[in-house]
């Protein structure tokens, strides 16, 4: 009777091992990043970073980040931040870490990565962020981490994020450039726009908007010609950041979205141009 009981059990205990590693493979292919990691000899000492250039060094070979390498990156490059911290969506704390190399080409602009790892020192997600901030949106929740990303040129916008699953979730999608220092035909006052969290829609939910002024130092004709310049009863006029055309202000609301959890535009918010 054991001999009978024993070999019907192992195909059953075969199978069902076969059957987790094959779910354990499925969630390293939904997340990728989870198969990268730091050696937790690195992260033990918490919240003390012994020896900066190993760290460093173990950063950029366990991520493969790709650094501009030269004497003057070599020497100005540190840990600017290295802390514990959680995100909405998620009541586990995980490691936050800046590293910043201060110089290279303006292709790889801002020249510092933002690095969230689990306790274990697995991968969650790499940015590239000119400035971050944990914000909180809602009362008695974890904060969201905001990231603002900008081009060498001076363009760009914000990402929000929650965790999900171990990842990474860009909750806003604005579509809209919400940081402009790029002295082409107009700039933002402030560079980077005011983040307002308010709940817009009286729907008891916090929304989020992004404030301040468009800044034209430029003016635009019915066909579309961009001038700085013109001559006005003999009197020449030149626009510029230190004498603008106009100053227009601006306010981006994007509505909190209970079924999605995400945030999404109030309207359709193309840039005012003239």
């Amino acid at each position: 009777m054991k001999r009978t009981f024993l070999s019907a059990f192992l195909p059953l205990l075969i199978l069902n091992c076969t059957h987790k590693k094959e779910n354990v493979q499925q969630t390293d292919k939904e997340n990728p990043n989870l198969t990268m990691s730091i050696p937790l000899e690195y992260l033990v000492d918490y919240p003390l970073i012994k020896d900066s250039s190993k760290f460093i060094k173990n950063l950029q070979q366990a991520f493969d980040l790709h650094v501009h390498e030269s004497p003057v990156q070599q020497k100005g490059e540190k840990i600017t931040v290295f802390k514990k911290v959680k995100i909405n969506g998620s009541d586990q704390e995980y490691y936050f870490v800046e590293y910043d190399w201060k110089t290279g080409p303006n292709s790889g602009y801002p020249w510092k990565n933002q690095l969230l790892l689990t306790q274990e020192g697995k991968l969650v997600k790499i940015l590239s962020a000119e400035r971050y901030e944990f914000v909180s949106i809602f009362p008695k929740q974890n904060p969201y981490l905001l990231a603002t990303s900008v081009t060498a040129h001076g363009n760009g916008g914000h990402e929000i994020y929650k965790i999900t699953a171990d990842s990474l979730e860009d909750i806003y999608r604005g579509n809209v450039r919400t940081y402009d220092a790029h002295e082409d035909n107009k700039i933002y006052e402030p560079y980077e726009l005011q983040l307002k969290i308010k709940d817009y829609d009286n729907d008891g939910f916090n929304d989020i908007a992004f404030t301040g002024k468009l800044v034209l130092i430029q003016r635009r004709t019915p066909d579309g010609f961009w001038y700085d310049n013109l001559t006005i009863d003999g009197r020449k006029i030149k626009y510029s950041v230190d004498n603008p055309y106009k100053k227009i202000p601006v306010e981006y609301i994007f509505l909190y979205d209970q079924k999605t959890g995400h945030f999404k535009p109030k309207g359709d918010y193309r840039e005012i141009e003239n």
